[in-house]
């Protein structure tokens, strides 16, 4: 069984309360000057919405692209001109 802690003496307690209160304050005083304020962030611009104008023109875009990519990809399979069909 453990031994139990004798009581201290009312002077010593009285001694260690106030050191204790005195670091607590010193880590109070500490810790405020070392906050430091964090620089305001810069709003971001919003962008600016689309109009129709350039919804039309994005998806004929991706069309044409779209094409053009499926032409490419037909003649790397089968190059023009080696049709069996022909």
């Amino acid at each position: 069984m453990a031994k139990k802690a004798r009581k201290k003496s009312a002077g010593k307690a009285r001694k260690a309360r106030r050191a204790k209160v005195k670091t607590k304050a010193k880590i109070k005083t500490k810790s405020k000057t070392l906050v430091q304020k964090k620089p305001a962030r810069k709003s971001r611009r919003k962008a600016q919405p689309k109009g129709i104008a350039d919804r039309v023109r994005g998806a004929f875009h991706t069309v044409v692209d779209t094409i053009k990519e499926t032409g490419a990809l037909r003649n790397k399979m089968e190059p023009p001109g080696t049709s069996e069909t022909a």
